[in-house]
This record gives structure tokens, sequence and C-alpha cells, in this order.
């Protein structure tokens, strides 16, 4: 009985999230181009302002997540209303049609670093990712500045467009030192949700570090291969687990900089004591 009901329930949740078509019209204004993302809680169209002419981003809440889907992209709204920044999603609409409801964004294109590694095989070493990294730094400094942490810096969320570093999908950040949002359902589905790892951490600045220290390894990581005369030799034997510190060959200085943002060393609290490690890196 129980198989059946999940059944059922996964079906009925699927039907209810069923993205929007190319070309359907949202809030008789923005026409659906192609899906941008589907997330947990949100699906994520580029979509044409017919009053504008422009590509606009549009955001909608999952209606099978109920009102905490819809909880947490008004709270998206309300801190990129906020970040006020040439380089990170700017604020143009909320709405609510059918039921359902939608954020409007700006469209902010580029190649995100996700696909620039793993579908068109750019490797990064220790230079280019530091480099990388102190970008993106100035941009998260600018949010803590803020009051905000973003919670989310994964590659998935960093894009590249002549040039310029951009940071998207603000859908966990939260404002510095509040709990975060948990469904007003039964405690199996609050449980359930805090141990979303994302959803659940705590909102300091520390917490965006410590993924920009795994932000920097999918970086490093680009670069690594398993030996090919090991293959060679022992083509029958799988490869040996091995930590980060071991597979990646790394200067003293990258690497107890990594240490202290997973905190395995001291850890580093503020983006600036960061910014101020790896700018002397790149200047000494």
């Amino acid at each position: 009985m129980l198989r059946l009901y999940s059944t059922i329930h996964s079906f009925i949740s699927a039907w209810r999230d069923d993205p929007r078509e190319k070309g359907a019209c949202l809030g008789q204004r923005y026409e659906v181009q192609e899906i941008l993302g589907e997330g947990s809680y949100g699906i994520t169209y580029k979509c044409l302002d017919y009053t504008t002419g422009k590509e606009v981003a549009v955001k909608q809440a999952r209606p099978s997540k109920g009102d905490y889907a819809v909880k947490l992209l008004f709270q998206e709204a309300e801190i990129i209303s906020e970040l006020q920044h040439p380089d990170i999603p700017a604020f143009i609409d909320f709405f609510k049609e059918k039921g359902r409801s939608y954020l409007v964004m700006s469209y902010m294109e580029g190649d995100t670093l996700e696909d620039l590694i793993f579908g068109q095989g750019i490797k990064y070493d220790e230079k280019q990712t530091v480099l990388i990294t102190l970008q993106l730094l100035h941009l998260v400094k600018y949010v803590h500045k803020q009051g905000y942490v973003h919670l989310d810096l994964r590659i998935p969320n960093v894009l590249f467009h002549g040039g310029r570093l951009l940071l998207i999908d603000f859908g966990l950040a939260r404002k510095i030192g509040t709990a975060p949002l948990l469904p007003k359902s039964s405690f199996f589905a609050r449980l359930s949700a805090q141990r979303r790892s994302s959803t659940g951490k705590v909102a300091n600045e520390q917490a965006d570090l410590y993924d920009i220290g795994h932000f920097m390894l999918f970086m490093l990581y680009s670069t690594y291969e398993v030996a090919e005369m090991e293959m060679e030799m022992n083509p029958h034997t799988p490869h040996t687990e091995q930590s980060w510190q071991e597979e990646l060959r790394l200067s003293a200085d990258v690497k107890l900089i990594i240490e202290r943002l997973l905190e395995n060393e001291q850890p580093f609290h503020r983006s600036d004591e960061l910014i101020t490690a790896l700018e002397a890196m790149i200047f000494t």
C-alpha cells in the first residue's frame, strides 16, 4: 500500500511540476524560449519580455513543493532586489498566475564553470584557479557586505562571459545570522529538508568560504589524470582511491589555503582574509 501511495504521489508531483512549453506566455508578458535549469524547488526559463524586447530569466516555484517553495522564491526575490551589482541577476518582477508563483530576473548569458570543465574539457592550473577564485571572491565580498551569504557557491552557479565572472542562483541565500526556512508540515518533512545540506547551513561567511574550498578543488581536478603507466601496468586493478592531498600536485601555499577553507587547519572567517592570502601568492 505504501509503495502504491508513493508511486501515485510521485506521478501527481511530476504532473503538477510539468515545465511550461516553449512559446507559452507567462504573466501575459514573458514568452518561454527554453528551460535553463530545474532544481529541487524551482524551474528556471529563458523568456522574451514582450514589453522591452529583452531576454529575461523567469523562475517558477515548483507547485508540488507548496508554500515552502513559494517562500523560498519570495526570499530570493527580496535578496536580489537588495543586491544591485552588474554581475549578479537584477530583480525585475514577481507575480502569481493560476496559482503559480514566478520571479523575473535579468538574464545572465555565459558558460557555467561546470560546462567549461566537463563539457569543453578546459583545464585550470594553480595560477588560473587562484585568479578566478579572486574574481569570485570580490563578488562574494560584495554580497557579504550587503549582509547576505550565498550558501550555494558551486561550479554550475558561476558563469563566464566576455571575460566577466557572473554569480547566479540565490535560491538558498539568506541574511547573515538567520535560520533556514523549513516547511510547515510534518516533523519528518522538516527533518528531510534540513538534512539537504545547503538549506540547513549556518548563515555565516565561513559557510561560503567552505564552499569556495570545494570550488577550487573542482578547478584543480580538471588537470588530474590517473597515470597512464599505472593503468598499463595494472589494467585489471582498480585505481586506489586517495585523498585530494595525495592526488593533486599542489604548492604548499595552495594546499594550506584549501586546508584552511575546508577547516582542516585554522579556518578563514571572513572573505577579506582569503582575498589577502590569495593576493599575497600572486604579488610575491
